[in-house]
């Protein structure tokens, strides 16, 4: 896995890490649509069938199984009205089903 990450979300991910006492950054796919495979992020541990990427000081693992579709991932925090998340996008990410 190759994951990218800017310096907000690297703030705004180890925060969070520290606030919910986890060691990873788990990178898994929420869902498939027309678009292609929908992708996010859950803090958790790290377990044994995990692939482990260590970007910034912090860990990212995904099921070995799938950490193929992490390669060149950029992982952005968003802030909003409505709250934050974070956003996992890949070269082969759509948005819609044009």
């Amino acid at each position: 896995m190759n994951i990218n990450i800017d310096a907000s979300t690297k703030d705004a991910l180890l925060s969070d890490l520290t606030k919910q006492k986890k060691n990873a950054v788990r990178l898994m796919v929420k869902g498939f649509g027309w678009a292609g495979p929908s992708f996010g992020v859950v803090l958790d541990e790290q377990t044994n069938n995990d692939n482990v990427t260590e970007v910034e000081g912090i860990k990212f693992v995904a099921e070995n199984d799938i950490a193929f579709l992490f390669e060149d991932a950029k992982i952005v925090y968003r802030k909003g009205l409505f709250g934050s998340s974070f956003d996992v996008l890949t070269p082969n990410t759509r948005s819609s089903c044009r």
